[in-house]
């Protein structure tokens, strides 16, 4: 573990991406049926796509912000 806590983070979010990448590409692989169990069991009812894409949109946002303080 870094000293830099906001490294760590960084690290895990990045982390998370590639999960959330490799989920929805396991989801896209599924039967309209199943499709709909995963999103209907899910505490929010959203897809993988929609995790995947908001993780994307959080890294990019935190790295905007990050070089701004720079």
């Amino acid at each position: 573990m870094s000293m830099n806590h906001m490294e760590d983070f960084l690290y895990q979010l990045k982390d998370y991406m590639q999960y959330t990448t490799e989920l929805r590409s396991s989801y896209e692989h599924l039967s309209e049926h199943e499709k709909k169990l995963v999103v209907e069991a899910s505490p929010t009812k959203q897809s993988p796509e929609v995790m995947a894409k908001q993780a994307y949109a959080w890294h990019d946002e935190l790295f905007k912000s990050l070089n701004k303080s720079r």
